[in-house]
């Protein structure tokens, strides 16, 4: 090879290594938002003059050492069409680093009457900053985690069970 063959392919060789290594980091922080909360919830129950109220005890981790989310809101779906939105029973709550909450006052979810229709909701929880994506709680009634991502939990978990550092 001559002289700008090599030099060439050395200038290429190091921007291809350069991005590689820019999109292995983009990747890992992707990673670490995309697990960091876990939500899961059960059914909560009370009669009240013979009509049943039903509302969601959640139990919300952050497995992040470093960052702390801000809750905004609750929405209850059935078969993706809304049913109602909670804006007001987790709103502002901040879930510290490395903190798992559980004390949250949630207000009864309206037209549910039966544990039937209560375990056909499907629940999401937003963030302040509009994600919500990751968020749907695993409990009675839901549909599960894609492959994918039990997938990205499993390599968390497996991850932090050998206590690899990976923040």
């Amino acid at each position: 090879m001559n002289f700008w063959q090599t030099t060439w392919s050395n200038v290429l060789g190091g921007i291809g290594a350069g991005l590689f290594f820019v999109f292995m980091y983009i990747f890992v922080q992707w990673f670490l938002q995309a697990t960091d909360l876990t939500i899961s919830y059960n059914w909560g129950f009370r009669e009240v003059e013979g009509v049943l109220f039903f509302w969601p005890n959640f139990d919300i981790r952050n497995r992040s050492r470093s960052k702390s989310y801000r809750l905004a809101n609750i929405a209850f779906t059935r078969n993706g069409q809304p049913h109602w939105f909670d804006n007001g029973s987790i709103w502002g709550v901040v879930i510290e680093p490395g903190s798992m909450n559980h004390d949250f006052t949630i207000v009864p979810v309206r037209n549910v009457t039966s544990l039937e229709e209560a375990l056909s909701l499907e629940i999401t929880v937003r963030l302040q900053t509009g994600r919500a994506f990751w968020l749907r709680g695993q409990g009675p009634g839901q549909m599960g985690r894609s492959r994918f991502q039990r997938a990205l939990f499993a390599i968390r978990a497996k991850l932090e069970s050998w206590l690899i550092a990976i923040e």
